[in-house]
């Protein structure tokens, strides 16, 4: 039970701060406003990263009946400090530029989000963590500007055919340098957290990372589809093309979806060396 509490919160924190900071970096880029949207997944990356606080004591005093017993607190604040002040500051200038349309504020959020998750996870477990900290902050600034990019590219009714052409092609213009250097530093990161390519392939830990790297691939074929052939149709068989881009985005969400589950497992159901 505690396990499972334990992967939903960490696929909460995930879908918090992947969305919440990725819809304010499309609200910069695209200067479009996601004002709801925003607010709302920045509040569930505050109520995931607390109640993850909750289940982490809760293991260490043993189970689920210790989730309210501080007398032991301290030995999950301490190194979980940094990372938790981070992401609830950073998740308050969202909020605070979401609801006053203020672009530095959100610029200042989305940077402390990306800077919390680096402030944690099992890069720090390495003896030299060096970079890799900082690179898992990059990593999840371009995971967060493509995951929402489903939601910023949906063509609805209200966008007009040349929005959904401008907006595909200023999003392709920004992942066509970003993606590939997001997935050069995810398998930089998966080799450096297991060590080699056997026990990649041999560890349930390895597997999920390979599951994640099977997932986006997939996410970047049909990224490649809708930008040299949807896009295309854009200029003739308009409403055929529409349709088709609505079918890829959503078989995006599912693959993001299955993406953000596997690393959710990877980092609470298992471990590096586990």
């Amino acid at each position: 039970m505690l396990a499972a509490l334990s992967l939903l919160a960490k696929a909460a924190l995930y879908t918090g701060a992947l969305s919440s900071a990725g819809l304010a970096l499309h609200s910069i880029i695209l200067r479009k406003t996601y004002r709801i949207c925003i607010v709302a997944f920045a509040t569930i990356l505050v109520f995931a990263v607390l109640v993850r606080l909750l289940l982490l004591n809760a293991e260490l005093s043993g189970g689920l009946s210790g989730l309210l017993d501080f007398s032991m607190f301290g030995w999950i604040w301490a190194p979980n400090q940094a990372q938790v002040l981070t992401y609830l500051v950073g998740s308050a200038f969202l909020m605070l530029g979401a609801a006053l349309n203020m672009r530095t504020s959100l610029i200042v959020g989305a940077i402390l989000v990306f800077v919390g998750a680096g402030l944690g996870g099992h890069t720090h477990g390495l003896d030299t963590p060096g970079i890799s900290p900082i690179l898992v902050s990059v990593h999840v600034a371009i995971a967060a500007f493509w995951v929402t990019a489903p939601f910023v590219l949906w063509p609805r009714a209200a966008n007009t055919d040349l929005e959904v052409v401008n907006d595909t092609d200023r999003f392709s213009r920004v992942a066509v340098w970003c993606v590939p250097l997001l997935f050069l530093s995810g398998i930089w990161l998966a080799f450096r957290l297991v060590g080699s390519f056997d026990i990649l392939i041999g560890e349930t830990y390895g597997r999920l990372l390979l599951l994640k790297l099977l997932l986006a691939c997939c996410a970047l074929a049909i990224g490649a589809f809708n930008k040299f052939r949807v896009t295309q149709m854009m200029k003739s068989r308009v409403d055929q093309a529409r349709v088709i881009l609505k079918r890829a985005l959503a078989l995006d969400y599912v693959l993001f979806a299955g993406i953000l589950l596997a690393v959710s497992a990877a980092t609470t159901l298992t471990g590096p060396g586990a």
